[in-house]
């Protein structure tokens, strides 16, 4: 119990730290430097204005010297965070697995957000995504190197076909280079069956959403829709149980 609440509190400070992430690093700033403050009257963020999610209920969602409103966005991703952590561990328990895959659904998270608000996936944290998929290849050896390379050139190809034919089709991007990058990487560090099963709950989570939010007029029909976060979704939930489902799967045929 006592490393359990450890583990969430763990992941409720890094989703802090993720908030400041996503707000500076498509702009160009330095995530580090300077400490925390308010964007609109640079107001510095002292240290009991910072704790996890409790400071924003007391805060009432707004900042202690302008008043201005905070961001829903923080307290959500601080509690993303802590359940990825959560969930994590719930799966590999206290092991190396835990401390990097952890770390890989905060960048998930970091990444579905910043695709939100701009509409990129930055490079750098493309390349910080490849990390797993080495720790994978050295810790499982020559037949995981193999399903990584197919899941990286199948994916990435696939992708950019999509992108390709789909811009020639529809006379605008259809996909941006982004999650085509995105998705090779995502075929790195899964191996080329998880990935797929990423793949398909990625576009499944999409058809449901703009099934759902086109006819009430949430999302126009020809709107520019990220899909990012779709990815980051799909991408997780393939990370976390992509072998349960494709032993469901296989064991529908089994029954019939």
């Amino acid at each position: 119990m006592i490393i359990t609440i450890y583990v969430v509190i763990m992941g409720l400070l890094l989703g802090s730290f993720l908030n400041v992430v996503i707000y500076r690093l498509p702009r160009g700033e330095s995530v580090i430097l300077p400490t925390s403050h308010c964007p609109h009257c640079n107001h510095q963020i002292r240290p009991w204005e910072n704790i996890p999610v409790i400071s924003y209920l007391y805060l009432r969602g707004k900042c202690s010297s302008c008043k201005s409103g905070i961001s829903l966005q923080y307290p959500l991703v601080e509690i993303l965070t802590g359940l990825v952590f959560y969930l994590t561990y719930y799966k590999y328990g206290l092991s190396w697995d835990l401390v990097l895959f952890s770390l890989f659904g905060a960048l998930l998270i970091a990444i579905a957000f910043i695709d939100i608000h701009h509409m990129i996936i930055p490079d750098s944290m493309i390349i910080i995504g490849l990390i797993p998929g080495f720790y994978q290849w050295i810790t499982r050896g020559h037949d995981v190197f193999i399903s990584q390379i197919t899941g990286l050139v199948g994916l990435g190809f696939a992708f950019l076909l999509i992108r390709l034919v789909g811009t020639r089709v529809f006379k605008r991007e259809a996909m941006g280079l982004g999650d085509v990058k995105f998705a090779a990487m995502a075929g790195w560090v899964q191996g080329w069956s998880i990935s797929i099963v990423s793949m398909f709950l990625a576009f499944l989570s999409a058809t449901l959403l703009f099934t759902l939010l086109i006819p009430i007029g949430v999302i126009k029909r020809k709107q520019q829709v990220p899909f990012g976060p779709f990815l980051c979704l799909g991408i997780w939930l393939g990370s976390m149980w992509g072998r349960e489902i494709i032993d469901w799967y296989l064991t529908l045929f089994i029954a019939l």
